[in-house]
C-alpha cells in the first residue's frame, strides 16, 4: 500500500475545530426547539455556532454537515463525534432518516438572519408530516438560497469517502488500544496476585482511549473481540467486556465521567479469579458441583480486592459493586446469595452481565467448553431475558452486535468467503466485508465490499460459518 500523502490524516478525521462545529450545531438544533430566539440562551448558543462556523467557513467557502454510513462529517472531512451525548444529535438524525434527509450545506457567506430562520425552519420540521421534497419547496418560498437539503441517497454515494486507506488507519489505532488495554489488564492482575500496587492513573487513561477509538470508529474495536486464541483468556476477556460495555454506555447516553467509571468497573469485573486457584481458572476440562462452588466466589473476592487495593473514590466504588453484582440476576438469582437487602443490581453490573455472558459463551473458553455463535447465544439469553438480563438492555446489545456481528466468517452467494467488518444500520442483512476468500482458495489481496452499495448486489450473506469445519483462524483475517 502507497504511504499516505503529506496532511491525509487532517482529511481523514477532523480536528477539534470541525467537532466543535458539530456539538454547537446540534445543540443550537435542540435549543432552538426549546425557547425563542431572543431568549438568552438561545443568543449564547448562537453566537457559539457562529464562531465555529465562520472558522470552517474560511477555509472551504461553505460548510457542509452530513452523516455518512453513520459518521459524521464537516465538508469532507470525518469527525470523531459523539452523537450519544448530550447534543441530542442521535434523535436529530434518526428524524433526518426518516425524512431522507442525509445532510446539509449552507454557504460560507449567509448572513446571520439567513442561519437564525434556517434554523426555525429546520427545527420545525416534523417527520410524520413532511418529505425532504416538501421541505426543499419550503426553503425556496422562504428565500434561503444559501441553505442546501442534501437527500440520504445522494450523500450515500460518498461512502467512498471513507476511504479504504481510512479504514485501514482506524483499524491501527483500534489494534493499539487493544493491545494496550489487554497489557493494562495483565499488569493489574499480575499486581494484585503479587501485593503491589495498581497503577490506577494508567488504567483510567486507557479506558479514556477505549472511548476516543469507540466514537471514532466502533466496529474497528468490535471486530477485535472476535479474536479467541489468546494465551491467557482472562486478560482478553476483560478487555472485550470493557469494548462491550462502553459501546452499550455510548449507545445508551452516558456522560464521558461515567462512561470512564463504567471501563474501568468492566476491566476490573472479573478481578477476583486471580484469588482464586490458577489450574480452576484455566480447566480444560468441564466444572463439577466443587468447581462451581469455588468459581462462585470471584465475586465477592473481586469487590475485596477492589476495595483493599485502590484509593476509594467514585470509580472505586462503582467497580467494586459491579465485581460483586455482575452474576445476580435480573430476578435477584445468581450468585452471591443475597440473604438480605435484596437490592436490584445497578445499571453498570446489569451491562456487564450481559456482555460477559456474550463474551464467555461465544469464547467457548470458560465454563461452556465449546464456543457457540452469536446468533445461538443471542437465542439462548432472550430465552432467560426476563429473568437474567434487563430487557432493554438486552435488545439493545443484540441491535448493536447485529445480524451478522463484526469478525464473524460468513459465507456469500459468490461463494466467497468474507469476514464482517461492521453492519450497516439500514441494512442489517447487508454488512461491510472483507472477502478473504473464495472456490480457489485463500486470497493474497483481501477485497474490501459494502454489501448495502448497488455495485455488489451481486453478492448477498448466505451464512454465518464455523471457521474450525473449515480450518480458518479468524484472527488471522482480523490482524491481517
Amino acid at each position: 500500500m502507497a504511504k499516505p500523502e503529506a496532511g491525509t490524516a487532517a482529511r481523514i478525521l477532523g480536528g477539534q475545530t470541525e467537532e466543535q462545529l458539530l456539538n454547537s450545531f446540534f445543540v443550537l438544533y435542540k435549543t432552538c426547539r426549546m425557547v425563542d430566539e431572543n431568549n438568552a440562551t438561545f443568543v449564547n448558543q448562537f453566537e457559539n455556532f457562529r464562531i465555529n462556523f465562520d472558522m470552517v467557513a474560511k477555509k472551504h467557502q461553505q460548510v457542509t454537515i452530513k452523516i455518512v454510513a453513520s459518521h459524521y462529517f464537516v465538508n469532507d472531512t470525518m469527525v470523531r463525534f459523539n452523537d450519544q451525548g448530550l447534543s441530542g444529535a442521535a434523535g436529530v438524525i434518526a428524524e433526518w432518516r426518516k425524512l431522507g434527509l442525509g445532510g446539509i450545506r449552507v454557504a460560507g457567506d449567509a448572513s446571520a438572519d439567513e442561519i437564525r430562520s434556517f434554523f426555525r425552519f429546520i427545527t420545525s420540521i416534523r417527520p410524520d408530516n413532511d418529505n425532504l421534497e416538501s421541505l426543499a419547496e419550503r426553503l425556496r418560498t422562504h428565500g434561503l438560497t444559501n441553505v442546501e437539503l442534501l437527500s440520504m441517497k445522494a450523500v450515500d454515494t460518498d461512502r467512498s469517502a471513507i476511504s479504504e486507506e481510512a479504514r485501514q488507519r482506524f483499524r491501527v489505532m483500534a489494534r493499539k488500544t487493544f493491545f494496550r488495554a489487554m497489557n493494562v489488564v495483565e499488569e493489574v492482575m499480575v499486581s494484585t496476585d503479587q501485593g503491589r500496587d495498581i497503577n490506577v492513573a494508567k488504567t483510567k487513561r486507557v479506558v479514556h482511549s477505549l472511548i476516543d477509538q469507540l466514537t471514532r470508529d466502533e466496529s474497528s474495536l468490535i471486530e477485535l473481540t472476535a479474536i479467541r486464541n489468546f494465551d491467557n483468556y482472562t486478560y482478553a476477556h476483560s478487555t472485550n467486556v470493557a469494548v462491550y460495555s462502553l459501546t452499550l454506555g455510548i449507545r445508551i447516553g452516558l456522560d464521558r465521567t461515567r462512561l470512564s467509571q463504567l471501563g474501568f468497573a468492566a476491566l476490573f469485573h472479573d478481578i477476583g479469579k486471580v484469588k482464586l486457584p490458577t489450574d480452576l481458572v484455566k480447566k480444560p476440562d468441564a466444572f463439577d458441583e466443587n468447581d462451581w462452588l469455588q468459581m462462585q466466589r470471584h465475586p465477592l473476592l473481586g469487590a475485596k480486592t477492589i476495595l483493599r487495593n485502590l484509593k476509594f473514590d467514585t470509580h472505586t466504588a462503582r467497580a467494586a459493586r459491579a465485581a460483586f453484582e455482575h452474576h445476580i440476576n435480573n430476578d435477584l438469582t445468581g450468585y452471591p446469595m443475597l440473604h438480605y437487602k435484596r437490592r436490584e443490581p445497578g445499571l453498570f453490573s446489569k451491562i456487564i452481565s450481559i456482555v460477559d455472558t456474550f463474551d464467555a459463551l461465544t469464547s467457548g473458553r470458560v465454563y461452556l467448553k465449546k464456543n457457540l455463535a452469536p446468533d445461538v447465544v443471542f437465542k439462548k439469553m432472550r430465552y432467560q431475558m426476563t429473568v437474567k438480563f434487563d430487557p432493554f438492555l438486552m435488545q439493545l446489545f443484540n441491535d448493536i452486535i447485529g445480524t451478522y456481528p463484526a469478525g464473524t466468517l460468513v459465507l456469500l452467494t459468490s461463494n466467497e468467503i468474507a469476514l464482517v467488518l461492521t453492519n450497516n444500520e439500514d441494512k442489517p442483512a447487508c454488512p461491510i466485508v472483507k472477502i478473504v476468500g473464495n472456490t480457489e482458495g485463500i486470497l493474497e489481496e483481501p477485497i474490501w465490499a459494502d454489501l448495502a452499495s448497488p455495485e455488489h448486489n451481486d453478492r448477498r450473506v448466505v451464512r454465518q460459518i464455523d471457521p474450525d469445519r473449515y480450518s480458518l483462524n479468524v484472527s488471522d483475517f482480523v490482524l491481517s
